[in-house]
């Protein structure tokens, strides 16, 4: 019975021509396919072309473009297919959409490098001028959007009269879906090998965001070409998409002389307002012979975005950039000058840095101590500690100067600390699960800042001892955090970090201290991607502008006018406009004040806008004489 059903339903499908429609939108997808590859290949141009490289810029464009719309034709055939003439003309409409925002896409990429989102478009339409946009460019936009429309009724035409194979549906479909999972194992693999004739194309692709990691990453990586020798060798070659440093860097002389130690500590999600005297007794006490920054941003809701801008002194927005060229770049400056001038190097967090390739974006040629002993992270915590105070005591004892970074992870969620540090309560696990608006963070906020007095006694023990060594007066220290942890602090139901912008996630402590600094509390707005430019010009002597290495400021240089910040997250980013937030994706911008998540943000002023265009473009080459510029090294 149910086979006779089905039957009879093919049978009256097959009758009204249901299958040749959806034939016939297929085929005009098959069509479609050289146009979108040629506007695509535009934008890859550039690329060091090897058999691999050409092979994966094909499946990227199969699999990662034609798929999805021939997903978005499948699912229009599904919702219109008893309207014929309706169905071919959404269908028709969605494909001239596409087509012409992966063109316009193009040409807006070589000129401002960058690829368009809803939050640019919005701007472009309101303010033409400010944009410097000419009446002829909308002429010429408008031509293109015409011939685009020409163009497709034209392939829509042919597609009526090319005669389609039996199983071209299946072949095509087959075809695509293999061609995504090829370019994501290709990228996965050279990924991890830092093969940059592959990583480096990912900024030139329009909202591509590639698979980065897998379990099974060495399995695939037999399968495919890519020697260790081939990955190496692309290291000296100019494949990348940065232009960074924008010129070689030029030290004083005296910067040679007493050259101190530079000590950076992070707490991992460390709140703003809980840099005190009961909470971070410790951190407290040395702020009060520090500069402390009480309006500081970090680059980033997440940890990889909130210590790429800290090390770079760039906006966030160029990780993905760098990531892809890490080879080529080495280091940011700041690294490669502190290895120049034979620092000893204690790098010591237990936050899959190798995993995240923060290690060869920032950490090149660098041992990353991940591992560490106990079962729990207040174990762990207290093995860094203890080894980090090894490593001081060891080159306390040398001549050559020293870095140490460590990154605490018990004031992350879930909090955990010993029964000692119970000093906030009550203070219990809460189930995040079942939280909704109206819940009560005290019990959270209690456990986090147990947690964080838990990490403030072990920074503690850090500054004593370089105290005690008489390294103080020898040494500068940072201590601050990758990014802060929202506490349902607009009763919306946000909790931890990653989801918002709010200054309950982006703002927080900086506390900086440099031997025979008078202590200062700054209250203007302060970054992550201003340490490295204070450090160079401060410490170090360097004596270019520090545009030509950073899109920070001297932090005790107070910024004239409004100071827009950027702030990255996972796959996307926020402009802050002094009290309005605006999240950027690329089809979506949420717009909100910083300190609450349920108030809509005031427009952005047009010339704020333009100087953050200009900054997260300036590390990109944008003509034929950039590309004999420096390129890290």
């Amino acid at each position: 019975m149910l086979k006779q059903k089905m039957n009879d339903i093919k049978v009256l499908i097959s009758e009204r021509g249901y299958i040749d429609r959806y034939r016939y939108l297929v085929m005009a997808l098959l069509l479609n396919v050289p146009v979108i590859y040629v506007i695509l290949m535009l934008d890859v141009k550039q690329a060091d072309f090897t058999l691999l490289s050409w092979f994966y810029i094909s499946t990227v464009i199969l699999g990662y473009y034609v798929l999805p719309l021939l997903i978005v034709s499948s699912a229009l055939f599904m919702l219109l297919f008893p309207f014929r003439r309706l169905l071919y003309f959404v269908t028709g409409a969605v494909t001239v959409i596409f087509v012409f925002y992966l063109l316009i896409d193009h040409f807006v990429y070589v000129i401002a490098k960058i690829h368009i989102d809803l939050f640019w478009l919005e701007w472009i339409i309101n303010d033409l001028d400010a944009f410097g946009l000419q009446p002829s460019t909308f002429r010429n936009v408008l031509l293109v959007l015409l011939g685009i429309i020409a163009l497709e009724f034209g392939i829509f035409q042919i597609a009526k009269k090319i005669k389609k194979p039996k199983y071209m549906i299946l072949i095509f479909s087959v075809l695509l879906i293999l061609a995504f999972a090829a370019s994501q194992i290709i990228h996965v693999v050279a990924y991890q090998q830092n093969y940059s004739r592959i990583t480096s194309l990912t900024p030139y692709f329009p909202i591509y965001v590639p698979v980065t990691s897998h379990k099974n990453a060495d399995k695939f990586g037999n399968l495919i070409p890519i020697s260790e020798d081939d990955a190496q060798a692309v290291s000296g070659d100019l494949n990348s998409s940065l232009y960074y440093p924008r010129a070689e860097l030029k030290y004083s002389t005296q910067s040679d002389t007493a050259l101190p130690n530079l000590v950076i500590i992070f707490l991992e999600s460390w709140r703003i307002e809980m840099m005190n005297d009961t909470v971070t007794p410790n951190i407290f006490a040395l702020s009060q012979k520090s500069s402390v920054f009480t309006n500081h941003f970090c680059s980033g809701n997440s940890t990889i975005a909130g210590t790429f801008g800290l090390f770079y002194g760039i906006h966030p927005t160029y990780w993905t950039a760098v990531k892809a060229n890490s080879a080529i770049i080495d280091n940011p400056v700041l690294i490669d000058h502190l290895k120049e001038k034979q620092y000893a190097f204690g790098i010591y967090a237990r936050s899959n840095f190798v995993r995240h390739k923060i290690k060869d974006a920032i950490f090149r040629g660098i041992e990353v101590h991940e591992s560490f002993a106990g079962k729990t992270k207040i174990e762990q915590d207290r093995d860094m500690t203890d080894r980090v105070i090894s490593f001081i005591r060891e080159q306390t004892n040398r001549s050559n100067p020293f870095m140490a970074f460590t990154f605490y992870k018990s004031n992350h969620f879930p909090y955990e600390y010993p029964p000692e540090d119970s000093i906030f309560m009550p203070a219990e696990d809460i189930n995040l699960m079942f939280a909704d608006d109206d819940t009560d963070p005290v019990y959270y906020r209690n456990d986090y800042m147990n947690s964080t007095h838990y990490v403030d006694a072990l920074i503690g023990d850090i500054i004593r001892q370089l105290d005690s060594l008489g390294q103080m007066e020898k040494t500068i220290v940072v201590i601050t955090t990758d990014h802060s942890d929202e506490l349902n602090d607009n009763r919306a139901n946000y909790w931890g970090h990653g989801s918002n912008f709010t200054k309950y996630q982006s703002m927080v402590p900086f506390v900086l201290y440099i031997p025979g600094r008078k202590p200062a509390q700054i209250d203007y707005t302060t970054s992550h991607i201003d340490l490295v430019p204070t450090l160079m010009q401060e410490v170090f002597g360097c004596e270019n502008d520090i545009d030509d290495y950073s899109n920070g400021r001297n932090l005790f240089e107070k910024p004239n006018g409004i100071r827009p910040i950027v702030v990255g997250s996972y796959v996307n980013h926020a402009f802050v406009i002094e009290d309005n937030v605006y999240e950027i994706y690329p089809m979506y911008t949420k717009k909100y004040k910083l300190d609450n998540i349920e108030e809509k943000a005031s427009p952005p002023p047009p010339d704020i806008l333009k100087k953050i265009m200009d900054e997260i473009n300036h590390f990109y080459k944008n003509s034929d004489s950039d590309q004999d510029g420096i390129t890290g090294k």
